[in-house]
């Protein structure tokens, strides 16, 4: 089962979406990442957002007005913001997007919230748990390309209702890097030995400079762009990606590097001269950078502030009254994901998934364990991956360190 079952009609992002939606998707993204004590190496807003929209529909109350606050849109606009994604990857061959739904036998839903999910998006839950496992960890795999082969859950706890969304982002540079081996003589990467590193010259103007943050452009082909900024050293990772999300939003943010005069420097960036065997016709960019290739496992109910969740999580308060006939609650919530930048081009891709349990289920709210690795580096490094027309920030995070040779 999945929505691609019944395809929907082809529709432009630019017209699947309205501006203030493609901005209400940002902010939630703004608004998530910077509400962490440190930021992941790979999240996706997008991934979130709809899934916020699907469960407003079937929620009442304060649990709904959260809901709705958190993703931005109104009652109305929230039934058909799913569609609208599926609409829009539909046509868009860089990009990928399914929702789905499944139910366990001990739930009723309702017939009117279901009506409103695509089609083809409503399964069910068998009550095995290992089969439930494998049918759901083969959907992750098959609507990321086998990016993400696992559905970020704990089958080992009671689930009544899985929502998941996925979203793959494939991209060719239009102008390839040269992939190196180089070993670091200073800075917080002196001790890795050998790490992989890509450098190019491009020839458009792609890098802007403000007074705490460079950000460069990488151009992929199905209208997709990578937005890499490197901050001040005494920056914080926050601040970066708040700088690095404002250039994305705004095409007036810095200034063009082509502005600097010779001699002249910005955060990571110098000016110089030299002589050639051509005139020059048009900016000449010299980048380096670095390969990576990032995981990250993230626990949605530890931002249930920033995401709206707060209510829905709490099995006394939350009320899905539009959902099902059974009172349910959201009891976990969780996503998968994974980037990989290269010499070639850009894929990543996420899974989302928010289970729900009838509220006599369980007697407490369920503790959730999450393992992670921080490591602290002088420069930071934030990315993102951004659709160019509409400016859709699609996925992004925070690199610490480079792939090894």
């Amino acid at each position: 089962m999945g929505t691609d079952e019944t395809p929907p009609a082809k529709a432009p992002l630019r017209e699947a979406l309205t501006p203030a939606e493609v901005a209400a998707a940002g902010d939630l993204t703004r608004r998530w990442l910077t509400s962490r004590t440190e930021l992941p190496a790979v999240a996706s807003g997008l991934g979130v957002w709809p899934l916020l929209a699907v469960l407003a529909t079937g929620a009442d109350g304060a649990t709904r007005d959260e809901l709705l606050a958190a993703a931005g849109v109104d009652e109305t606009r929230a039934a058909s913001i799913t569609g609208a994604l599926l609409a829009a990857a539909a046509n868009a061959p860089a990009l990928g997007f399914a929702l789905a739904v499944w139910a366990g036998g001990h739930l009723t839903l309702d017939p009117d919230w279901t009506a409103g999910l695509p089609g083809g998006a409503v399964g069910s839950l068998t009550g095995d748990r290992a089969a439930d496992k494998a049918a759901l960890d083969a959907w992750a795999a098959e609507h990321t390309g086998g990016l993400i082969d696992t559905m970020p859950l704990d089958f080992s706890q009671p689930i009544d209702l899985v929502l998941a969304s996925a979203l793959s982002v494939r991209t060719t540079w239009n102008t390839p890097f040269r992939d190196l081996e180089t070993a670091f003589r200073s800075g917080p990467w002196s001790g890795l030995r050998r790490c992989r590193t890509l450098t190019t010259t491009l020839g458009e103007d792609l890098l802007r400079v403000g007074e705490d943050a460079s950000v460069l452009t990488v151009p992929g082909d199905g209208d997709i762009d990578v937005l890499l900024a490197l901050g001040r050293e005494d920056l914080t990772p926050h601040a970066v990606m708040d700088a690095l999300l404002d250039a994305a939003s705004d095409p007036a943010w810095g200034r063009s590097s082509t502005e600097l005069a010779v001699g002249e420097r910005a955060v990571g960036v110098e000016v110089t001269e030299y002589l050639g065997a051509r005139p020059q016709t048009g900016p000449e960019l010299d980048v380096q950078t670095v390969r990576f290739r990032l995981d990250a496992d993230l626990d949605l109910t530890e931002d249930a502030a920033a995401l709206g969740l707060v209510d829905a999580c709490d099995a006394d308060r939350a009320r899905f009254d539009r959902l099902a006939a059974q009172p349910v609650y959201v009891s976990q919530a969780k996503q998968a994901c994974t980037a990989v930048f290269s010499a070639t081009g850009f894929e990543a891709a996420a899974v989302t998934a928010i289970a729900m349990v009838r509220a006599a289920s369980m007697a407490s709210k369920p503790k959730h364990r999450r393992v992670k690795t921080s490591i602290r580096f002088d420069r930071p490094f934030a990315y993102l991956a951004r659709h160019r027309p509409t400016g859709l920030v699609l996925i992004g995070g925070w690199v610490a360190e480079p792939e090894r040779a």
